[in-house]
This record gives C-alpha cells, sequence and structure tokens, in this order.
C-alpha cells in the first residue's frame, strides 16, 4: 500500500493465500508484524511522556528498581555501570542490554546469559527479574543494540498505568484509529486470515515453516492464539490497511481522522536520532547514514544510508519485521509505504544480514520514488496535478 498526502495510491495484492493452491492472497489477510511492533510500544510510551509521566533524562530505576545493582561485563569483569542509565538511554536501544543473539554481539559471553535465561518462558511479570540478575553488555549510551530494549519499555508501560499490554495498546490507540484487525491474538473465527509462514530450504525452494508462532521467542504457539508472554519486541498481528493507519497517524503528526493519539512534537521527538555522538546504528556491521530514535530508524543522509537510501527524503523514517514486513515515512515527499509478506527472515535485507532472495522492500521504493512527479517543492504543480488526478 502506498499513500500520498494521506490519499491512498496504491494498493496491491499479489499471490496466493497459501502457495500450493489457487485461492489469491486475501484483501484482508492478517500479518505476524514482528518487529513493526515497536514503533507502537513507542508511541504508547509518548502518550504517558505526554502526561508528565517519565522524562528522557529520568533514570530507569526510577520505575524500574530491580536494576540498581546491574553491572557490565567488562574483560571478565563485572564492573558498575560508568553512567546512570536513562530513559533517553532506553528508547534508543542503547542501555547495554544484550539479546541473547549473535547478531550485533559486542560481548557474546553476555549474550550467551541471556540465551540460557529463559527470559520469555513464564509471563511479562518475570522478565525484570530474571534481567535484573544479568549483566549488561555495554555501558549505557555507549553501544546499540537492537531488540530486547523494548520489553523493558513494555514493562515501565504495565507498571505505569497498571494495564496489561493487549488492554493497554487497545486503549491507547488501536481502537482510536480504528485498527480493528491488531492485536496480539486473532479472533478463532478470523483466523483463515493468518497466511501461513513460509522459509527458504536448503535448496532455496519456499515450504512452510515449522514454527507458525507470532515470533520465535514464543515458538509453539499456534497461529492467532495469545501468547502467556506479550512480545513488546514482536508480538502483534496486523493488516496492511490497519498498519496503514497507524503510519498515516504518525505522517499526520499524530493525528487521523479527527482523532488525535500524540501531539506533533512528540512524533518529531519519535523520530529524530536520539544515538549519543559517535554510537551508530548496526547490526553486523554499523551502517552509514542512518539513525535511531524511539523503536524506528531515521534516515540522516539519503545518498549514504546503509540498506534503505536512496531516493526517499532526508528524515524518512521507517521500520520492518523479520517475516518480510516493512513501513516508512518520508515528511519530505509526503510518502507512505506498508508492505507485508510472510516469509521467514524476509525482512533481513533491511538490516544488512544476508538473505538470498530479492529486497522486496528495497524494489517497492525504487519503483514508488521513480513514480512522483509532484514533490513537494513544487508547490505550484499541486493544484493541477490534484485537479488531473481527479479527472
Amino acid at each position: 500500500m502506498v499513500a500520498r498526502h494521506g490519499r491512498l495510491v496504491k494498493f496491491g495484492r499479489y499471490g496466493y493465500q497459501v502457495l500450493g493452491e489457487s485461492a489469491p492472497l486475501r484483501q484482508d489477510a492478517i500479518y505476524r508484524i514482528a518487529s513493526m511492533t515497536k514503533p507502537v510500544i513507542a508511541v504508547a510510551m509518548l502518550t504517558l511522556y505526554e502526561q508528565g509521566a517519565w522524562q528522557l533524562d529520568d533514570p530507569v530505576t526510577k520505575f524500574v528498581p530491580e536494576f540498581a545493582d546491574l553491572r557490565v561485563l567488562q574483560h571478565g569483569e563485572l564492573v558498575p555501570p560508568d553512567r546512570p542509565m536513562t530513559m533517553r538511554h532506553l528508547m534508543a536501544s542503547a542501555a547495554g542490554f544484550a539479546t541473547g543473539s549473535p547478531v550485533g554481539s559486542t560481548n557474546p559471553a553476555v549474550d550467551e546469559l541471556y540465551a540460557a535465561a529463559g527470559l520469555f518462558d513464564g509471563t511479562n511479570d518475570d522478565i525484570i527479574a530474571k534481567l535484573a540478575t544479568l549483566p549488561l553488555e555495554s555501558h549505557p549510551g555507549t553501544e546499540f543494540r537492537y531488540a530486547i530494549q523494548q520489553e523493558v519499555q513494555g514493562a515501565i508501560l504495565r507498571r505505569l498505568t497498571g494495564e496489561q499490554l493487549d488492554t493497554l495498546l487497545e486503549r491507547l490507540i488501536f481502537t482510536p484509529l480504528g485498527m480493528t484487525d491488531t492485536g496480539f491474538d486473532v479472533a478463532p473465527d478470523q483466523r483463515e486470515r493468518i497466511p501461513p509462514r513460509y522459509c527458504l530450504d536448503d535448496d532455496l525452494q519456499l515450504v512452510v515453516a515449522a514454527d507458525q508462532s507470532p515470533f520465535p521467542a514464543v515458538a509453539g504457539t499456534p497461529p492467532g492464539v495469545k501468547p502467556s508472554y506479550l512480545l513488546s519486541i514482536a508480538g502483534l498481528y496486523s493488516t496492511a490497511q490497519d498498519y496503514l493507519r497507524f503510519a498515516q497517524m504518525l505522517a499526520n503528526g499524530g493525528a487521523l481522522d479527527g482523532v488525535r493519539v500524540l501531539a506533533p512534537p512528540s512524533v518529531t521527538l519519535m523520530t529524530t536520532n536520539l544515538l549519543p555522538a559517535g554510537v551508530p546504528i548496526h547490526f553486523l556491521e554499523p551502517f552509514a547514514g542512518l539513525g535511531y530514535g524511539m523503536n524506528v530508524a531515521i534516515v540522516l543522509d539519503p545518498s549514504h544510508a546503509s540498506f534503505t537510501g536512496g531516493p526517499v527524503g532526508a528524515g524518512t523514517y521507517f521500520w520492518g519485521g523479520v517475516h518480510g514486513t516493512w513501513f516508512s515515512v518520508d515528511p519530505l515527499h509526503g510518502v507512505v509505504i506498508v508492505g507485508m509478506v510472510q516469509q521467514q527472515d524476509g525482512g533481513n535485507p533491511m538490516t544488512g544480514r544476508p538473505y538470498p532472495v530479492p529486497d522486496i522492500a528495497g524494489i517497492t521504493r525504487s519503483i514508488t520514488y521513480g513514480a512522483l512527479v509532484a514533490p513537494e517543492k513544487y508547490p505550484d504543480m499541486t493544484e493541477r496535478l490534484d485537479r488531473e488526478d481527479r479527472t
């Protein structure tokens, strides 16, 4: 789906609902959106920021006192952090937590401890106690590290509101925006709308993935069933239509169809680079031309932006999910793009991790921007072109 200046200009569906069967992909297909959950968590956090519930320079221990004795594992020794962990660090994914994955690791010994800790076993009430027993992999504010930080954000959301994530996000975001098909589960009579997730076998042929859960951290959960652990990092289901409403709300400065979710300055804060100077966003390698705001990446220099640059406007913000979903908002050109497939690791090209299929998001970007004929900087053309569009 592609929108321009708030108007839908392209909605294409391709392929099949189930490979090997004749039924085309459903227009109302429901996808596992994985890490596209993270920007939703950021918006929820900012609604509380607007109420004065937290500040960027608040220590995280104000909300999570269990972290008071965290140490950094450095050269085989546990040492105190050289600065307080702040909410700014946490929101920019630079708080010092590891993930349990080798992707982007700067301290493999800590990742081994995280991998063995069973962080997602049990419920959301358990993870903070587990993290409090583990060391940090780096001093706060010195390294970008993707993933687990949003679980701490989710814990803070629950503590500040007294609500569980499913009801909280429904109240703050999904109901106001009319996102009727977004949530941590799918009603039993609607689960046929969820396409299977596919993966590549050793011959690079698509086959049904063994795990059909929303994300590997809750592996074994049947499609559409609510897990016992609600993942802030990657737990939501959604449709392209629903997520376009969320993305367009951001593009509009926090409002959609007369409903305001955030104030414009809050959206600006969310989509501004919060990483400290000299700290790059990275996965297997540092990225050029990109920054990271609150759970979204930001294109700072389009001509040098690793894996996501090219013709987009400076200030474009974006993110995607590992199963092949993606979105971007380009404030300069007024363009919003949402794409969704269900292919395990299909979102990897965006992060620079090798993946042996074409980069669908990149191809979409080239085609979309190749079709732009009335950039915002030519306002004298806008009225004429709008008239021709209507004709």
